[in-house]
């Protein structure tokens, strides 16, 4: 009796963790379908640098999180403030672009 308990509260977890992952997928595929929304902070900031030909102090503070330099083999990380938007925008202009080029080929 007891091993049914066991197994049927694994059960249940199991479903409400499948549950919120659907719920969330779900959330980003209707973002998704609505498109990108020009005024995203994102967006706006990628479009502002998109040809720059130098670093500069602004740049950095809009675009980047933070940086760690690794003593022990000289390697550096480089978080981006907006690395999650960046990935969103990327999945949506893919299929948008391929669906373009198609038609005008």
């Amino acid at each position: 009796m007891r091993t049914t308990t066991i197994v049927k509260a694994d059960y249940e977890r199991q479903t409400a963790t499948l549950t919120a992952v659907l719920e969330n997928l779900t959330a980003e595929r209707a973002e998704l379908a609505n498109g990108v929304d020009n005024e995203q902070p994102a967006l706006v900031a990628f479009m502002k640098y998109q040809n720059i030909d130098k670093l500069t102090r602004d740049i950095l503070v809009e675009l980047v999180d933070h940086i760690k330099v690794y003593d022990e083999n000289s390697n550096i990380s480089v978080r981006f403030k907006f690395a999650d938007e960046q990935r969103k925008i990327v999945k949506y202009i893919e299929p948008n672009t391929e669906a373009t080029t198609a038609l005008a080929v």
